[in-house]
């Protein structure tokens, strides 16, 4: 693939349960990347990192004016 200058890393955010294994189902929250688990969370994770998030975006703004 070649480099373009535009092409910036993204991630989704699905619902989906993680099988441990022994067997055991963790329901919550994956960010994939296309077809692939970047990163899978509980829902209380989630919810610390939307907040995170949120701040860091507040930040972003507030420099930006």
């Amino acid at each position: 693939m070649a480099y373009s200058p535009a092409w910036r890393p993204s991630a989704s955010a699905k619902k989906y349960n993680w099988l441990t294994p022994n067997g055991e189902t963790i329901p919550g929250i994956a960010l994939m990347h296309r077809h692939k688990v970047l990163a899978h969370m509980t829902p209380a994770e989630a919810r610390a990192i939307a907040d995170k998030l949120h701040d860091i975006a507040d930040q972003i703004e507030q420099d930006e004016t």
